[in-house]
């Protein structure tokens, strides 16, 4: 199961908060599980880039708009018994409107104020159904320092019991590069990306050899 791309909560009939993934390692990633004949449940934020696979039946794509969304279709793929591992590179978003209104707002108000709340961890609820699945959790920060970044990817990785964490900044993601640094079992660094593809094809190699 692979999840990606970014995530929406509705203030109201129309309007939206989200987040800027674009779902293009994701997409990118399923291409490559594919490519080596591994069957994949790609599970997509709404205007997610969507891979490009000659192999369709080795796909089934599940689109999903809200973080409930996601949790309702991440349940359900974990309790089909078919998952033997878990790439969950979806941006989810952390806090989302307390409250949403079920029509349009006026504009006519000169504030508007929205209280946000945290919504749950979806990898912890990956964990809950499936904890022995082999898994692989990312950490995206913005404008830390290297041992800092590495340090909160450790932190994801002991909290939930993950296989890998993929630790990158935003600061050094753009459409042609994607630095990434893989953290495995005792916080140890295992691989290093400089690209989409590396990531993709360093994913699917840690997922073959566990398979």
């Amino acid at each position: 199961m692979v999840t990606s791309g970014s995530t929406r909560a509705y203030i109201d009939r129309i309007r939206y908060i989200a987040n800027t993934s674009s779902g293009a390692l994701g997409a990118r990633i399923v291409e490559t599980l594919i490519e080596a004949d591994i069957p994949v449940i790609h599970i997509y934020g709404e205007g997610s880039r969507q891979p490009t696979v000659h192999n369709s039946h080795l796909l089934e794509s599940v689109k999903v708009t809200t973080v409930d969304h996601v949790i309702t279709s991440v349940k359900s793929a974990c309790k089909g018994g078919n998952i033997s591992a878990v790439v969950h590179a979806m941006a989810v978003l952390d806090y989302v409107p307390e409250t949403s209104i079920e029509t349009k707002k006026t504009s006519d108000e000169e504030f508007w104020d929205v209280r946000l709340v945290r919504t749950p961890k979806i990898i912890s609820i990956i964990r809950d159904i499936i904890p022995d699945v082999f898994t692989i959790g990312f950490k995206l920060e913005a404008g830390v320092e290297h041992d800092e970044l590495l340090k909160r990817a450790g932190v994801l990785l002991q909290k939930y019991g993950l296989d890998v964490v993929v630790a990158n900044d935003l600061e050094k993601v753009s459409d042609e590069r994607h630095e990434a640094v893989f953290i495995g079992t005792g916080n140890k660094i295992i691989g290093c990306a400089e690209t989409k593809e590396d990531i993709a094809r360093k994913i699917t190699d840690f997922i073959i050899k566990h398979m």
